[in-house]
């Protein structure tokens, strides 16, 4: 009996971390002239992953210059709308945060060597992740 009961214990947790708790906030977006400023801070913070790596991937999507900026703002060159940024940084979760595994947001990020590694805390996943160009 004690085996089915610690069985249903962990089942129970299981279904507690499925995720539901993950709901990044959403980065504040705002046009200046010809750029788009995105404030990410509170958006990299939830979610553990360097502004530098959210800003490479968002010029690289978005397929135009940026820079970040001394508040941490991620300046873009042109204008984008809070929609298509948004998509934008819910696909960085789904291809940088969410373990490809378990499918929990609870993951951090290492760079070795040249690479960034993706290990799930949840599961104990590791898995390297694709560069961005």
């Amino acid at each position: 009996m004690e085996y089915e009961e610690l069985l249903k214990n962990v089942l129970k947790e299981k279904k507690a971390s499925s995720g539901e708790r993950f709901i990044p906030p959403e980065a504040e977006v705002n046009q200046s002239g010809q750029k788009t400023v995105i404030n990410a801070e509170k958006f990299a913070n939830y979610i553990k992953r360097p502004i530098k790596h959210i800003a490479r991937y968002l010029m690289h999507e978005l397929t135009a210059p940026g820079q970040i900026d001394e508040k941490n703002n991620i300046i873009i060159g042109g204008r984008f709308s809070r929609r298509v940024v948004q998509e934008k940084l819910n696909a960085y979760i789904k291809d940088y945060v969410i373990c490809k595994q378990c499918s929990s947001p609870d993951t951090q990020m290492n760079k070795i060597d040249e690479n960034f590694v993706v290990k799930c805390l949840a599961c104990g996943a590791e898995y390297p992740v694709g560069k961005i160009k």
